[in-house]
């Protein structure tokens, strides 16, 4: 399963790591030569869309970095077929076991899919969201499937030709690596013009770029990037709870391009475990193309030239045991704030008795601002005020 991660803002981002003896890649549409538009929801950078399935609609996530999944509610009330029992090993190190089901049709807009593998682990937080599942990347794999930013539109197609594409926006766009049981898409970017990286690109993550210590290590002799901080904590939260408190770092990248669009003062952290990718964040900056066909990635930025250089707090919060804590701090906060201590409110609004569920539907704890004062609760049940900026 996907870990959950609260980056003084929402940030879910999953990653799917199955032991299993079959492979997601089977079924697709029923018809050749389709051509259709779905409107998508998105709240907080997450997309949703509506599926038909038995002539009723269903609320789903959007998400090209997992494979298809399904609530156990609509597994009973559908009596799909099992497939196959494996394991699931999420970025904390975490494993659960999931059941792959078939789901026999599934209408996407004016396409129905035929015959599509589906996991069955559905974790507790997708219930905030009113969904019933995920539609994922093996299930798009014989489309191309274009994400129109401004209109709010997902396309999906098997004649590329009716789409504006053009090849000086492309790269490559990879799903057949080792392993890949899912078709989720890898694509390859440019840092400072001289280290290219294969990541993937998953609609489930809302950031720009995800990155991971091993690929941290692997770039330091290239001097890809710059240390602008260092820190420790913990942000994401598996099914077993918040992962290990670690060492964190705050990576600057002078340059990336993706395609013919570039990128100047991207901002990073690191994480222990996980896949490095990029996030939905990438559709603040323009259209994108997966043209599954022919193993094409199509950005079309609305300015060729972009500069992220974004502010940061000195700390992170995440949810735990029922409670808005520190999750991360970094080094210029360490003096002031601890990991684990709760956030009892942010500018005296009350947040000591939020759920999980409330802080998915009100979005970032810290909203636009630029300042903020923090009332805290310590160990030992103290409360202090704390005043953090964004620098």
């Amino acid at each position: 399963m996907k870990p959950l991660s609260l980056l003084c803002c929402l940030l879910f981002a999953y990653i799917f790591a199955h032991s299993q003896s079959i492979s997601l890649n089977q079924g697709g549409p029923t018809t050749s030569k389709y051509y259709t538009e779905i409107p998508y929801e998105i709240i907080y950078g997450k997309m949703f869309v509506q599926v038909e399935i038995k002539g009723k609609l269903h609320k789903f996530l959007f998400d090209t970095g997992a494979p298809v999944a399904l609530s156990d509610k609509l597994v009973a009330e559908l009596q799909l077929t099992q497939l196959d029992k494996g394991r699931l090993i999420d970025a904390n190190g975490n494993s659960n076991t999931t059941t792959t089901v078939r789901l026999d049709s599934i209408k996407l807009g004016d396409v129905t899919f035929t015959g599509i593998p589906a996991l069955t682990l559905f974790p507790d937080w997708y219930n905030c969201w009113n969904i019933d599942g995920v539609i994922g990347s093996n299930m798009l794999r014989k489309s191309v499937v274009k994400l129109v930013s401004d209109k709010h539109l997902i396309v999906i197609t098997d004649q590329p030709d009716k789409l504006t594409l053009n090849k000086k926006h492309s790269v490559p766009l990879i799903t057949n690596a080792k392993g890949n049981q899912q078709s989720d898409p890898q694509i390859e970017i440019l840092l400072n013009g001289k280290v290219r990286l294969t990541l993937g690109f998953d609609t489930g993550d809302n950031t720009f770029l995800r990155f991971t210590d091993d690929l941290m290590d692997q770039l330091g002799k290239y001097k890809a990037y710059e240390t602008i901080a260092n820190g420790f904590g913990a942000t994401l939260m598996g099914e077993n709870g918040l992962q290990a408190n670690a060492e964190k770092h705050l990576l600057k990248i002078p340059l990336i391009n993706i395609g013919s669009a570039r990128f100047n003062n991207v901002v990073t952290q690191t994480n222990k475990g996980g896949i490095p990718g990029v996030g939905t964040k990438l559709l603040d900056y323009g259209d994108i193309t997966l043209d599954f066909i022919n193993g094409k990635f199509y950005f079309d930025a609305k300015n060729e030239v972009n500069v992220i250089d974004e502010k940061q707090w000195p700390l992170q919060a995440t949810f735990s045991n029922g409670k808005l804590i520190i999750g991360l701090v970094w080094q210029k906060g360490m003096d002031k704030v601890k990991p684990g201590e709760q956030i009892i409110a942010v500018d005296d609004k009350d947040t000591s008795h939020l759920t999980l569920c409330d802080l998915i539907g009100i979005g970032p704890i810290l909203g636009d601002k630029q300042t903020a004062v923090l009332t805290i609760k310590s160990a030992d049940g103290q409360h202090r005020k704390l005043k953090i900026d964004k620098e």
